[in-house]
């Protein structure tokens, strides 16, 4: 699709006087710039060409032969028109050497820069397999293997980031995955930052370009950009991936860029997936293509929890069948101690006692608390290999979040038992034991409820986890 292609843009700064964003690109990006056409056999420094991988806006690709340590490599040849503005290739190369300092296996390496005959080149990592935009154009990727591809490019751009970088130009041809199965995010041509810079803030675009099918609304306006640039654009790839076909779609550049910046983007398609995990993916995308930069996900570490939340292998959430029996196990266990109790208080004072379910829901709820803030699971859930994790920090929850969420849990059954408690004081008569009937219920309501959220809730979070932030799954 002649969108997804990589748009060549002006040299004018963003704020200069007379500048507007390159709106005259024509439908097919790549006659923008003048072709290379390096034939096979001919050397670049000590980088022997074999043929040609590719080309776009922003230069050729071809692989070659490094001479000097027998290895493929990735040649990446920049247009003429790039190397005769000095400011524009001191700012590439400058770039260049410093992305050679990013190391890790979800980046394409960089190796060597040179030029010759007046002509500037790259040689990269060369990466045998395919790129996301020939997989997805075999049809649709499943969630758990979008997901698993948009985790691996988040890795890779946190890495980026944290070396300074905003790729600018992220989108599933410049994703491929390895013949090891490893997603390597490629083409930082259009990367933009400073070298030396840790942790990179707002970059002033000094060219405005990038890829109209992805690219987000504030960097189609020549606005600084940073990594929530990159975010969207990597939202908007995971909705292609799951969905085949891209968020938006238009017949020009400026309807393009238009809708990715005023209109709503459409639901994904189920196409027979699970309900949940689509409105996973939905969400994901929601928040991740925002218009606005400061809703999006505010770092990579806060996308990367969101990913393995919405992801049914990595986070492994407990359904309805293993936590109802871990409930029952715990609800058993604290009967047993409780009524335990009762009978020696009862055989030492000689006082009988009307019922033990006002009790019960106390304690249990106490326990959950304690159990929970303490080693992450109770008796029960321990039994059945469960855990209850914080999804902000992948830990076992604090001692407040942990009270909170018992009281979500078992607060109703309290007050109910509370007010009956107060009435049999007071010497009010009750024609049953109503704590013990309401309680009753209203277990049947907290089992209806987490019933409802294994089928339709992402993560399989019942109310009470998602109000104070845990996911209930199988131990690692």
């Amino acid at each position: 699709m002649e969108l997804e292609d990589t748009q060549a843009a002006p040299a004018q700064k963003p704020g200069a006087p007379g500048f507007t964003p390159d709106r005259t690109a024509t439908v097919d990006g790549r006659a923008r710039a003048t072709p290379i056409g390096i034939p096979a056999g001919s050397q670049l420094g000590h980088f022997k060409i074999v043929r040609q991988l590719g080309a776009g806006g922003m230069g050729e690709v071809y692989l070659a032969t490094d001479l000097a340590l027998d290895r493929p490599v990735a040649i990446k040849v920049l247009p003429d028109e790039l190397g005769r503005d000095a400011r524009r290739r001191d700012r590439l190369i400058r770039e260049a050497r410093a992305q050679a300092r990013v190391a890790h296996p979800n980046v394409a390496h960089m190796y060597f820069i040179g030029e010759e005959e007046d002509r500037l080149y790259f040689a990269m990592e060369y990466v045998a397999g395919n790129t996301l935009a020939e997989r997805i154009a075999k049809g649709p990727m499943s969630v758990e293997a979008a997901l698993d591809v948009i985790r691996g490019a988040a890795l890779g751009l946190r890495e980026a980031q944290r070396n300074g970088f905003t790729h600018r130009d992220v989108k599933p041809s410049n994703l491929m995955i390895d013949g090891h199965g490893v997603l390597k995010v490629l083409d930082f041509g259009l990367a933009a930052g400073e070298a030396g810079i840790g942790v990179s803030g707002p970059v002033a675009q000094t060219s405005l370009a990038g890829t109209p099918l992805y690219m987000a609304p504030e960097q189609a306006r020549g606005e600084a950009v940073d990594h929530r640039a990159d975010i969207y654009a990597l939202g908007a790839t995971l909705f292609h991936l799951v969905a085949g076909k891209p968020p938006f779609e238009a017949d020009s550049v400026d309807e393009l860029l238009s809708l990715h910046a005023t209109a709503v983007r459409p639901a994904l398609p189920r196409r027979g997936q699970p309900r949940t995990q689509i409105g996973a993916i939905d969400a994901l995308c929601t928040k991740m293509m925002a218009p606005d930069p400061a809703d999006r996900f505010e770092s990579y570490d806060d996308l990367l929890r969101a990913v393995e939340l919405a992801s049914i292998v990595h986070t492994r959430p407990a359904g309805f069948w293993a936590r109802s029996v871990a409930m029952l196990l715990d609800f058993v266990l604290i009967t047993i101690i409780v009524t335990l109790g009762e009978a020696a208080v009862s055989a030492i004072t000689g006082v009988g006692v009307r019922s033990n379910m006002p009790i019960i829901i106390p304690v249990l709820a106490i326990y959950n608390a304690l159990a929970t803030a303490r080693w992450g699971r109770t008796a029960g859930k321990a039994l059945i290999e469960l855990e209850i994790v914080d999804v902000q920090t992948g830990a076992r929850p604090a001692m407040p979040q942990a009270i909170r969420r018992s009281l979500a849990i078992f607060g109703l059954p309290i007050l109910v038992g509370t007010i009956d408690f107060v009435l049999a004081v007071s010497g009010m008569s009750v024609d049953a034991d109503i704590a013990g009937v309401a309680t009753f219920l209203m277990m049947l309501g907290g089992l209806g409820l987490l019933l409802y959220a294994a089928l339709r809730v992402s993560a399989k979070r019942a109310f009470w986890d998602r109000a104070v932030g845990t996911v209930v799954r199988y131990r690692r």
